[in-house]
C-alpha cells in the first residue's frame, strides 16, 4: 500500500480554494526535500551593486577561469519591479571584489547574453524593447567599448553569442523576414555574413530562439532550443543547420539544452517557468530523435550545465512547486541514472553555470546586496561521485505479472520513497521504504501495456531512476 505522509498543512498556505490540493502536494514535497541533511557547496557572494535602489539578478554568466568571471545581470525598479535594466559586470578574484560597466548603447538595453574571451576580451549582446540589437566588446577589460555590429540584427532580438576560438563568432538572433538571423564573424566581430535562409530549416508560425546560456556546444558543433519545442543544430560552426522536433506539440515553450558528448544530451521545456508543466528529454544519436525521461518531479525554472571533463557529468538546479526562491542543486556523473543533491540555496534564479569540475556559479534573485553564489567543491571528488553505481535493477523487463526491483546494498541503512511514473508524467504508486529493505515487489498486471519510469529517492539525496516497460 502506498505510504501517506502524516504532515498536517497549514491552511495559511491555501491561496484560493480552487488551488487547495496542488498546494498541498507542494508545501508536502517541501517538507520532504527539507529532512535532508545537505552539506552547503554554494557560497553567498555579495555583488555589491550601487546601492542606488534598484535590484540585481545575474542572468548570464561566461567563466574564463577560476578568478575571472563576466555577469550580465538584470536591474529592476525596486517599485515596479516590470521595468527592468541590464547592468555588465566582473570579478578579477573570484568575487571578492568587482567592476561595473555601462556599455555605452542607446536607450534602455537588455542583455541576453555574454561571452568572455580572456579578462580583458568580452562580447555582450545588447537588445532594446523595439528589438534592435548589437554586439558591443571590449578589449581592455571593460574600460571601453566598441559597437561590432551595424545593420546586423535590426528588427531582431538577440539570443546569444558564442567564441568557437579566438576571433572565430555565431551570433543567433530571432527570425528576421522569414528566417533566423545567424551571423558568422571570422575576424573578432569586425565583420559578419549572415547565413542564408537554403542553409536554415524554414521556422514554424511564431517561432523564436531561447536567450542566453541555453545553447550547448562541443567542438565545432552547437544545438540551440526554440520557444516552439525543436532543437536547431549545426555541425560546421553554424554554416549549415538542421532540426530535430523535441516537442512541437507543447506549443509556445522555453528551454534549454546541454550535451555531455556529440551523442548524448539532455533538453528542458516549459510552457512557464511558475507552473509544473515541464518535461525532459534526452537523446543518444546527437538530437536526432529524443525521448521523455523522468528526471525529477513537480519541478519548475530547471537550468542544466555540463561538467567538462566528466562524460555524462551534469548539474542540475531547479524549484519544486511555485516557489522560485529556492534552488536545488543535484550533480550527477552517468546521464542522470543517479544524482546526488549538492545544496539547498535560498534567493537564487536557478542560473547555474560550471566551467569545469571545480569553477561554478548560481545567479541569486533581486536581493539588496545582489547576490551571487560560488561553487566550493570538486566534483570528482569521492565526496560527490561514489563509487559504487547506484541503480535500480529491475527483473524481468519487460514484465507483465510480479517484478521485482532490486536497490543499490549502499542505500540499506537509508529510508527510501519509491514512485512509478507514466511516460506522460502522471503518478502512479508512491511507497515508503524502510531502511532495512532493498527488495521490492511491483504486480505489473495492475498497469497498462506501456513505458514507466521508477525513481528512487533517498532521504540523504541521492535519486536513481530506472526505465520500467510493462507488456501483457
Amino acid at each position: 500500500m502506498p505510504y501517506i505522509y502524516g504532515y498536517i498543512l497549514s491552511q495559511s498556505a491555501v491561496i484560493t480554494e480552487k488551488y487547495n490540493n496542488m498546494k498541498k502536494l507542494i508545501i508536502l514535497a517541501f517538507l520532504i526535500l527539507n529532512i535532508y541533511s545537505v552539506e552547503g557547496q554554494f557560497v553567498r557572494m555579495p555583488l555589491a551593486y550601487p546601492n542606488d535602489g534598484y535590484l540585481y539578478s545575474p542572468e548570464s554568466m561566461s567563466i574564463v577561469d577560476q578568478n575571472h568571471l563576466w555577469v550580465a545581470t538584470i536591474k529592476r525598479n525596486a517599485t515596479a519591479l516590470g521595468q527592468s535594466y541590464y547592468q555588465a559586470a566582473k570579478t578579477s578574484d573570484g568575487g571578492n571584489t568587482w567592476q561595473f560597466f555601462q556599455i555605452p548603447a542607446t536607450g534602455d538595453q537588455f542583455l541576453p547574453d555574454v561571452e568572455a574571451q580572456s579578462e580583458d576580451v568580452c562580447y555582450y549582446f545588447v537588445d532594446t524593447p523595439t528589438g534592435n540589437s548589437d554586439i558591443w566588446k571590449t578589449t581592455d577589460g571593460g574600460a571601453t567599448w566598441a559597437k561590432k555590429t551595424t545593420t546586423e540584427f535590426n528588427g531582431s532580438w538577440g539570443d546569444f553569442v558564442h567564441l568557437f576560438g579566438n576571433d572565430t563568432l555565431i551570433a543567433v538572433g530571432d527570425p528576421v523576414n522569414g528566417y533566423f538571423d545567424i551571423q558568422l564573424s571570422n575576424n573578432g566581430g569586425d565583420t559578419w555574413s549572415r547565413v542564408p535562409q537554403s542553409n536554415i530549416p524554414p521556422i514554424l508560425s511564431g517561432e523564436q530562439g531561447c536567450g542566453g546560456k541555453s545553447f550547448s556546444v562541443i567542438g565545432n558543433t552547437i544545438w540551440f532550443p526554440s520557444y516552439k519545442g525543436r532543437c536547431f543544430k549545426s555541425i560546421d560552426r553554424g554554416l549549415n543547420w538542421t532540426v530535430s522536433d523535441v516537442n512541437s506539440a507543447g506549443g509556445f515553450q522555453n528551454g534549454n539544452v546541454c550535451f555531455s558528448d556529440q551523442l548524448h544530451g539532455i533538453f528542458y521545456l516549459t510552457s512557464s517557468p511558475y507552473l509544473l508543466n515541464y518535461s525532459y528529454y534526452k537523446t543518444d544519436d546527437g538530437g536526432t530523435t529524443w525521448s521523455p525521461i523522468s528526471i525529477l518531479q513537480n519541478t519548475s525554472n530547471s537550468v542544466i550545465s555540463r561538467i567538462d571533463g566528466i562524460n555524462g557529468g551534469f548539474v542540475l538546479a531547479t524549484s519544486f512547486g511555485y516557489s522560485l526562491g529556492k534552488s536545488y542543486i543535484y550533480y550527477t556523473d552517468d546521464f542522470f541514472n543517479t544524482m546526488t543533491l549538492l545544496d539547498s540555496v535560498t534567493n537564487s534564479n536557478n542560473k547555474i553555470f560550471f566551467k569545469d569540475a571545480g569553477t561554478g556559479w548560481l545567479g541569486g534573485s533581486n536581493l539588496p546586496d545582489s547576490s551571487i553564489f560560488k561553487f566550493g567543491g570538486v566534483l570528482t571528488s569521492t565526496e560527490f561521485s561514489p563509487r559504487e553505481t547506484l541503480r535500480i535493477n529491475i527483473t524481468p523487463n519487460p514484465s507483465n505479472n510480479k517484478t521485482l526491483l532490486t536497490l543499490p546494498s549502499k542505500l540499506t541503512n537509508e529510508s527510501k520513497v519509491l514512485k512509478v511514473f507514466s511516460v506522460s508524467g502522471s503518478l502512479m504508486c508512491d511507497y515508503r521504504i524502510s531502511p532495512k529493505v532493498n527488495k521490492i515487489e511491483l504486480d505489473a498486471s495492475e498497469y497498462p501495456d506501456g513505458v514507466y519510469f521508477v525513481q528512487v529517492t533517498s532521504n540523504r539525496g541521492s535519486v536513481m531512476n530506472a526505465r520500467w516497460v510493462v507488456m501483457h
